[in-house]
């Protein structure tokens, strides 16, 4: 059921942590971290006092929180029959990863994240909760995709993956430029870094 923009849930709608973490993320966005306070997300989520403060310590380890709910919905999305051929999933995932870097609403997370973790850094918001480091992650699953036991050995060519494709693109959108057309020349871009890592030997052994 679908409620107003800027309502509150109904009480019993949705897990209570859900809640509190959708609620959570349209303030951040809407008022950034300054204007946003763990009594207003409660009251947003149609929660008491006691349910935030229950699961997270201070806005700051909420705003962690934010960010792991975020990345973990994007994982979701990378599923491919095994039988895919390496290059294909890798191509398919890193476009994915890219175009979730790219969406709006992690792109202005994102920038609240590089502008207030100098403030928050005892907060948990550890270097792998980064936006960079969930999709190397991702690249590595997938192409491990036929060993997922052994997707902590992909980290290498997965990062230097990001490198050729992530960083640049993210960079820019983060500086002011358009995401479209930055989406659209990444596809020759994915297949220029799968090239270069296939020639340079990174992606030997893995099938």
């Amino acid at each position: 059921m679908k409620r107003a923009r800027g309502g509150r849930p109904a009480a019993g709608q949705g897990d209570v942590e859900t809640r509190l973490l959708v609620a959570a993320t349209r303030l951040f966005l809407a008022r950034g971290y300054d204007g946003t306070s763990c009594d207003q997300v409660a009251l947003d989520a149609g929660a008491g006092k006691a349910s935030i403060y229950a699961r997270y310590a201070n806005k700051a380890a909420l705003f962690a929180a934010v960010i792991d709910h975020m990345l973990a919905r994007s994982v979701g999305q990378d599923k491919v029959p095994a039988e895919t051929p390496l290059r294909e999933r890798l191509a398919a995932v890193g476009m994915r990863v890219l175009a979730d870097a790219l969406y709006p609403d992690a792109l202005a997370l994102l920038r609240l994240l590089v502008a207030e973790l100098p403030r928050i850094a005892d907060a948990n918001v550890r270097a792998d909760q980064l936006f960079w480091q969930a999709g190397v992650r991702r690249i590595a699953r997938a192409i491990a995709l036929r060993d997922p036991e052994a997707a902590g050995k992909a980290i290498g060519p997965a990062e230097q993956f990001s490198e050729l494709v992530l960083a640049p693109a993210l960079m820019r959108a983060l500086l002011g430029e358009p995401v479209a057309p930055l989406l659209a020349a990444a596809p020759p871009r994915i297949e220029a870094a799968i090239a270069m890592l296939t020639a340079s030997g990174a992606l030997d052994g893995w099938s």
